[in-house]
């Protein structure tokens, strides 16, 4: 029989919660826990190792080499053990993955494409997670992997750029009615514009075509992609559409491109999960579908690592 020298479990967990955090108060929190509690298993569990495993700074906590060392394992070893308990608990075989995701991608792209997932991986439960991207949901450990849009740089981290999209000026075919075609840039004068804080604004995006002289600031402005598709498509004005958040009201026909101007957007959408995590069957499933799903639609799928 196999003696395993361990540390108090209770101990571990507490250092894991805190280092991912990096706050002994969110700790306690999610622990519902006292702050003084947290502190007193951390002191325990660096007795018996010998060294500080935490930085105590004024205003900040950090890990030293020997946390840095610590958490990472403990971290995938937790998650195991809870995807391992939920499994038996639930008596079956079914996996059970957790996504953080912009709210936009997940109603204009995932949302419609969810029925593909469940006929491929009939065995694998998603649960979604909208939030902002400044709310880190796989460090505070509420996600397995995340969509996120962005240039690609998150050190420590596990990283795939699946999609790439180009941004050009989109509208209801219904606002076109009575015009003349083909439009130009300059037309775009006689419209509202929408604006989308997400995306590139409609000054750059003219500025990159030389066109300096309309006024950009009319229209309605959203916080949220999805809105501006929606306030597209009820005939508010022309939007700037992130392609792959319009390319199913374009093959619907609820929106159009009558302007040939494209221009690259400077973002793409990536995966991005632990490193820990990125060999899990679920994880990989996820990844391949997302994958397979952007070349059916014939947009610009990208399979590179960072």
């Amino acid at each position: 029989m196999v003696s395993r020298k361990l540390p108090p479990l209770l101990a571990l967990r507490v250092f894991e919660c805190a280092a991912r955090h990096l706050s002994f108060t969110r700790a306690a929190e999610e622990l519902c826990v006292t702050q003084a509690a947290v502190s007193h298993q951390i002191r325990a569990l660096e007795e018996w190792f010998g060294q500080p495993l935490f930085r105590r700074l004024n205003r900040a906590l950090k890990l030293t080499e020997a946390g840095e060392r610590l958490v990472g394992p403990l971290t995938g070893a937790f998650d195991m053990m809870a995807e391992i308990t939920a499994n038996v608990a639930a008596g079956d075989d079914r996996q059970v993955l957790n996504i953080a995701v912009l709210d936009s991608f997940a109603s204009a792209w995932i949302l419609p494409r969810l029925s593909n997932f469940h006929q491929r991986f009939p065995d694998i439960d998603l649960r979604f997670i909208a939030r902002p991207m400044e709310q880190d949901a796989l460090a505070a450990g509420d996600a397995d992997v995340e969509i996120r849009y962005g240039q690609g740089h998150w050190p420590g981290m596990h990283v795939y750029e699946f999609l790439k999209e180009d941004i050009f000026p989109v509208c209801s075919p219904a606002l076109l009615e009575g015009c003349d075609a083909p439009l130009e840039l300059a037309d775009l004068g006689r419209f509202d514009l929408l604006h989308d804080v997400m995306s590139i604004d409609w000054q750059h995006f003219l500025a990159h075509f030389d066109v300096t002289s309309l006024n950009v600031r009319r229209g309605f402005g959203f916080s949220h992609s999805h809105l501006v598709i929606q306030a597209c498509i009820a005939g508010n004005g022309f939007a700037l559409g992130r392609e792959a958040l319009v390319a199913a009201p374009l093959e619907r026909g609820e929106l159009v491109r009558p302007l040939k101007e494209s221009m690259p957007s400077d973002q793409s959408y990536y995966i991005v999960c632990r490193h820990e995590d990125a060999d899990t069957a679920a994880v990989k499933a996820f990844s391949y579908w997302l994958m397979d799903e952007v070349e059916t639609l014939g947009l610009k799928t990208v399979t590179s690592e960072a």
